[in-house]
């Protein structure tokens, strides 16, 4: 039951709003309690502008409505409050949360009963969605190692969810997608 209404909410037109209903009700509490540990986090960064749970709505709304696009959009940064140190300058970082997040999400997805297909392609895309990590696989011209990580069939739909996490950010530098996408097309 979850699952449909999920699902439609993603799919919807403005999916925030959804979101945000789901919470004001409580029934996200039945369906993905993990995130409202996002609400009111304070990401301590400058390229951040707003709280992990804001910025998550914004990707979602932001990317095409495509299911595991939205999907992924959603759990892209779920485990980043497990992630947080501050440095001693009171910056936040969140190492690994690329990886924790997509391993959270296939607990996530497990548990509301999608499709290991569907379950892997979000997991992947969260995987490598982190802008930095793709940042050194450019300077390392490791190209090749993204693309069989990512899969060629993926990474069209990682491009998008790259834009619209950098379009939910304080300030946004869409070259480096055009560099990655250039360097893919090379590889393949």
């Amino acid at each position: 039951m979850y699952k449909k209404v999920l699902n439609e909410i993603l799919l919807s037109q403005k999916p925030s709003a959804g979101i945000l209903r789901l919470i004001e009700t409580g029934e996200m509490n039945e369906i993905i309690p993990e995130l409202l540990r996002l609400k009111g986090f304070d990401q301590k960064t400058p390229y951040h502008d707003k709280d992990v749970l804001d910025h998550t709505l914004a990707v979602v709304d932001e990317i095409k409505p495509k299911l595991n696009l939205r999907m992924a959009a959603l759990l892209h940064d779920i485990s980043k409050p497990d992630c947080f140190t501050l440095d001693e300058k009171g910056k936040g970082h969140f190492h690994g949360h690329h990886v924790r997040s997509a391993a959270k999400s296939q607990e996530i997805l497990q548990r509301l009963g999608y499709e290991e297909d569907f379950i892997t392609d979000v997991k992947t895309l969260i995987r490598y969605h982190y802008i930095k990590e793709i940042a050194n696989v450019i300077k390392e011209k490791g190209i090749k190692r993204f693309v069989d990580n990512v899969g060629v069939e993926r990474l069209e739909d990682m491009f998008e969810l790259i834009r619209a996490d950098m379009a939910g950010k304080a300030s946004t530098d869409y070259q480096v997608i055009e560099k990655l996408r250039a360097m893919c097309r090379d590889e393949i």
